[in-house]
C-alpha cells in the first residue's frame, strides 16, 4: 500500500512497516521549523538527528501545481463543513500530496482530517513496530 506519512508519524517513536512510504516536502518544512524553535540544546540535537535521518531516507514529494489545486479543493471542503481551513493549511497540503500521488495519508491525528476523509484515505499507523536504529 502506498502512503504519505504525516509529520506526526515522522516524529513518533514508531515507523510503519509493510507500506510504500513517502513524505511531502511540507513535512520537511515542519521538521525544520521544529528544529529551529527547540528550547534546549538537547532537544535541538534530537530534532536535528531525526531530521537528518528522515532527509536521508526519503526524497520528499513536491508541492507543485497539481498539489496546489488539490489543496484548494480540500480547503473548500473544509470551509463548506463550517471550519476555517487556514488553521489546517499545512495538514491539508500534506493530504493534497497524498491525494495527487494516489496514496493514503497515514497520521496519528486521524480526527484532524475528518472533513476530507471521504476524498483522501486516512489511516492510523499500527503501533506495534519499533523504530529501526537511527530513524
Amino acid at each position: 500500500m502506498r502512503v504519505v506519512l504525516d509529520t506526526s508519524v515522522l516524529i513518533a517513536d514508531v515507523v510503519p512497516t509493510g507500506v510504500e512510504a513517502s513524505i511531502s516536502a511540507v513535512s520537511i518544512g515542519e521538521l525544520h521549523f521544529g528544529l529551529l524553535v527547540a528550547k534546549t540544546d538537547e532537544e535541538r540535537a534530537i530534532r536535528a538527528a531525526r531530521l537528518g535521518a528522515i532527509e536521508e531516507r526519503f526524497a520528499p514529494l513536491p508541492v507543485d501545481g497539481d498539489v496546489a489545486r488539490a489543496w484548494g479543493g480540500l480547503a473548500a471542503l473544509v470551509r463548506r463543513a463550517g471550519v476555517q481551513p487556514r488553521t489546517r493549511n499545512v495538514d491539508l497540503l500534506i493530504a493534497a500530496t497524498a491525494q495527487v500521488h494516489d496514496s493514503a495519508l497515514m497520521t496519528h491525528n486521524v480526527n484532524d482530517f475528518r472533513h476530507v476523509a471521504h476524498v483522501v484515505r486516512v489511516l492510523a499507523p499500527r503501533r506495534d513496530t519499533p523504530s529501526p536504529p537511527g530513524f
